[in-house]
């Protein structure tokens, strides 16, 4: 499957999950839903006030990773936002800083395993 199928594929997965816990819920939800779980993986998710969306996967033995993809989105905003030599459209974030300080902070996750 070619990575742009792939990407448009998670986001329709994402959005029909938000739509359906929301028609679900039996109260207004605040914070929508954070993550899904299949027999092999977790996709954790974390959106911005600003619609910005983070996806992240883990083993089933991962506890919630709001807090890492919440500094994810810090990091993205401090590196690429702030950054107006970072081309602010596309799919791939072209940015060495970023790329380093995404790498270090989940390697210093307590969550992160090289396996």
């Amino acid at each position: 499957m070619a990575q742009d199928e792939e990407f448009k594929l998670t986001y329709g997965l994402i959005a029909s999950i938000k739509a359906f816990s929301t028609r679900l819920s039996p109260v207004e939800p605040k914070d929508g839903f954070h993550s899904f779980a299949t027999d092999k993986y977790i996709m954790h998710f974390f959106e911005s006030t600003t619609s910005m969306k983070f996806l992240l996967t883990s083993d089933l033995t991962a506890p919630s990773l709001r807090d890492l993809l919440h500094q994810i989105f810090l990091i993205y905003t401090e590196t690429v936002c702030r950054n107006v030599l970072v081309p602010a459209r596309g799919r791939t974030i072209d940015s060495q800083l970023f790329i380093s300080r995404l790498e270090t902070a989940i390697q210093q996750s307590p969550y992160f395993s090289s396996k």
